[in-house]
C-alpha cells in the first residue's frame, strides 16, 4: 500500500538531514516521467517512523532513485539513521519482487548504508564533491575558494553578462530554454570528443531527455528548483540547476550545461554561476552544497576544488535478479569500442 502523502511529508519534515530529492514533491516529478510511487514505511523499535522514497516501473524496478534523479535513501524522524535502520530497509528491499531494486544514498550518509549492505548487494562506486558551508559566505569567499576561483569570478563580472536567477514557479522563466539549447550543444560536442556517430549520440540523449527531467523538476518543486542562466548579447552561455528547500541543510547542484563555442571559457561564466549558487545556498541556510559526482583527477573534479569542494566516496546499492549491471557495462564497452574505432579510422 502506498505511504500516505501526509505521513511522507511529516517524516521528511522531521529529518534535519533530509534533502529535497527525498520529498513527496520529488516523487511527483518522477511520476510525471512515467514512474509509480511505491515508497515504503517502517516503524523502528524505538517508535520512530522511517520512509524509503521509492519508485517502480511495472514490476521491473524499484529504485530510490533511478540514475540521474539525485539522492534517495531513507528519511527518519529525528534524523539519526543507524546501521541497524539501514539494514532493516535493505533486508526488506532484498525481498521485494522487482527484478532490480536500488538505493542511491545521500553521500554524507553513504558510510552507514555501505556498512549495512550484505555481500549480495552490488556496489556502484561514486565520488561526490561537497562544499562545507559552515564558515559562511564571507569566510568561504576569502579562504574556502581558491585564488583561481575568486579571480575568475571577478573577471566574469567585468563582462556585460545577463545573469538571471529563476525558479520553477516563474511563469515566464527563460532558464529551461537556455538549458535545453546548451544541453543539445553538449551532446554534439560529447559525440565528437568520443568519436560517437552523431545520430546515435542524439538518439541516446533524446531517450535520457535531461531537459525533460529539469522541466518536470521545475513543475514539481516550484521555488525549490532554481535555474541560473547567463546570456551574452542574447546568446546562451551557461545554465545551472540547483535544488534546495530553504531552511534545510543540503543544497544540490543537480544539472548544468555550458556553451561549446568558446564564449563560456572567454567570459568565465561558469565560475560566476557556481559562486552565485553557493552564496545563495549560504543565504538560504544550507549547511552543505553538493556539486555532483566527478571522477578523481578529472577536469570537473579539479574545477570543483576551486570552490572548496572535498571528495566524498560513496556507493549506490543494487539487488539484481538479472545481470543488469553486467549488461550496462557491456553496452558501455561496446560504445567505447565504436568510439575508439571511429577516432582511429
Amino acid at each position: 500500500m502506498t505511504v500516505p502523502r501526509t505521513v511522507r511529508q511529516e517524516v521528511y519534515d522531521a529529518d534535519p538531514d533530509a534533502v529535497v530529492t527525498q520529498s513527496p514533491a520529488w516523487s511527483d516529478a518522477l511520476a510525471g516521467r512515467g514512474h509509480r510511487d511505491v515508497s515504503r514505511l517502517y516503524t523502528l523499535p524505538d517508535g520512530r517512523r522511517l520512509v524509503l522514497p521509492l519508485v517502480g516501473r511495472a514490476g521491473l524496478s524499484e529504485e530510490s532513485w533511478p540514475y540521474a534523479w539525485g539522492y534517495g535513501g531513507a528519511v527518519v524522524e529525528g534524523g539519526e539513521l543507524t546501521v541497524a535502520d539501514a539494514r532493516l530497509v535493505l533486508d526488506d528491499l532484498r525481498r521485494r519482487p522487482a527484478l532490480l531494486r536500488s538505493v542511491v544514498p545521500m553521500p554524507l550518509r553513504g558510510a552507514v548504508w555501505a556498512e549495512a549492505a550484505g555481500a549480495d548487494a552490488r556496489r556502484v562506486p561514486y565520488t561526490a564533491q561537497v562544499v562545507d558551508l559552515a564558515p559562511g559566505w564571507d569566510e568561504l569567499w576569502a579562504r574556502g575558494f581558491r585564488r583561481q576561483a575568486r579571480n575568475s569570478v571577478r573577471k566574469a563580472e567585468r563582462f556585460d553578462l545577463d545573469v538571471r536567477r529563476e525558479t520553477g514557479a516563474d511563469p515566464d522563466a527563460r532558464g529551461l530554454d537556455v538549458f535545453r539549447t546548451l544541453y543539445a550543444q553538449s551532446v554534439d560536442r560529447w559525440a565528437a570528443d568520443r568519436g560517437q556517430p552523431l545520430p546515435l549520440a542524439r538518439a541516446l540523449a533524446a531517450r535520457r531527455d535531461r531537459p525533460g527531467q529539469v522541466a518536470a523538476a521545475a513543475r514539481a518543486l516550484g521555488e525549490r528548483c532554481v535555474v541560473w542562466s547567463v546570456l551574452r548579447d542574447g546568446e546562451p552561455v551557461a545554465a545551472n540547476v540547483v535544488l534546495h528547500e530553504p531552511g534545510t541543510r543540503h543544497a544540490l547542484g543537480w544539472m548544468c550545461a555550458m556553451d561549446t563555442t568558446g564564449i563560456a571559457r572567454e567570459t568565465l561564466a561558469t565560475y560566476l554561476l557556481h559562486s552565485l549558487a553557493i552564496r545563495d545556498a549560504c543565504a538560504a541556510g544550507a549547511r552543505w552544497f553538493h556539486m555532483g559526482e566527478s571522477d578523481a583527477g578529472s577536469g570537473p573534479e579539479h574545477f570543483k576544488r576551486y570552490f572548496g569542494a572535498v571528495a566524498v566516496p560513496y556507493a549506490a546499492l543494487r539487488f539484481e535478479r538479472l545481470p543488469f549491471s553486467r549488461a550496462e557495462q557491456a553496452a558501455r564497452s561496446a560504445l567505447g569500442a565504436v568510439s575508439r574505432w571511429r577516432r582511429a579510422s
